[in-house]
């Protein structure tokens, strides 16, 4: 669906939107549920794949990339009858036998709405209570499984092509965001270390985001935009890959293409400009590093000209 739109180049200001994490967001706990989707949701940072069955769309959710807000505005187009999936989705906790009845083995024949309640209460039990999902393809047999939440919404693009399976794949508008790699770094770092201030990264900061960018059991860890974006043979094929840096005019490509209408919802105020020049939030030391660990996004996603 679609043909491929590319990447463009980035402007040679550098300019780049910063993090700056909203005391109102910093509760991750904070949840809706949208009552014209019917879906559960918390600050729509997890749940399942992004994808529409109707309206053929597969979003790959990289993490700092304004995937949230992205997510907000596709809730009333994701498909939420999962019988229809491509993959069947089972929850192992024994601890809470009223969330497997409705997510767990036998579960099939549970309605829809029933399975939305299922993840729900999966979401606000999940944090004090041990459990793993299987997320298997019904064709190929292929299975993910994890025990994070957060994982099966931040899943990489050869992992989810394989959940998925190559009939929908092929033929879905598959898209996804891309951030410039020193304002990326950045912005991990304010959201996994949360300080008072944002002080100048230095190559101790940097290398903390290399080491500790990716917790998740993912079975394919990556520490690069690229890595998760990648296939099987280290090319991006996506049909879209939009910039954090053309937030708004991009998503716009996206749901002018898909036809969704709508504005784009602002959930993340990461999202908006709270530094003029990432380039002054690095010590020289720490900008040359960024320029060397991430050097294949760098060079993938067009952001030399900033270098």
């Amino acid at each position: 669906m679609g043909k491929c739109v590319g990447v463009r180049k980035a402007g040679k200001d550098g300019t780049a939107r910063g993090p700056r994490a909203s005391a109102k967001f910093r509760n991750r706990n904070i949840c809706r549920w949208p009552p014209a989707v019917g879906w559960a949701t918390c600050d729509a940072s997890v749940g399942p794949m992004l994808i529409s069955l109707d309206k053929s769309f597969v979003f790959i959710a990289a993490g700092k990339t304004g995937t949230s807000s992205v997510s907000l505005s596709l809730l009333p187009h994701l498909t939420t009858d999962f019988a229809r999936m491509p993959y069947s989705m089972v929850l192992d906790m024994p601890s809470h036998p009223e969330i497997e009845s409705l997510l767990g083995a036998g579960a099939e024949n549970v309605s829809g709405a029933d399975t939305i309640k299922g993840l729900g209460l999966l979401h606000a039990a999940a944090a004090d209570a041990p459990f793993e999902m299987a997320y298997t393809n019904k064709q190929t047999g292929y299975a993910f499984r994890t025990s994070d939440l957060n994982d099966f919404k931040h899943l990489p693009a050869r992992t989810a092509r394989r959940v998925l399976g190559e009939s929908f794949w092929q033929s879905a508008f598959r898209f996804a965001f891309v951030r410039n790699p020193w304002d990326w770094v950045l912005s991990n770092y304010v959201y996994k270390q949360r300080p008072e201030n944002v002080e100048p990264m230095d190559t101790e900061k940097v290398l903390w985001v290399r080491d500790n960018v990716k917790l998740r059991q993912l079975p394919i860890p990556y520490r690069t935009q690229h890595a998760f974006l990648r296939d099987e043979d280290g090319q991006v094929k996506l049909d879209f890959v939009g910039r954090f840096e053309n937030f708004s005019s991009d998503f716009a490509k996206v749901a002018k293409h898909l036809e969704l209408g709508g504005d784009l919802g602002h959930l993340n105020e990461n999202e908006k400009d709270s530094r003029p020049n990432v380039r002054s939030l690095f010590t020289d030391e720490a900008f040359e590093l960024v320029g060397e660990l991430w050097a294949v996004d760098i060079e993938t996603f067009g952001y030399g000209d900033f270098a």
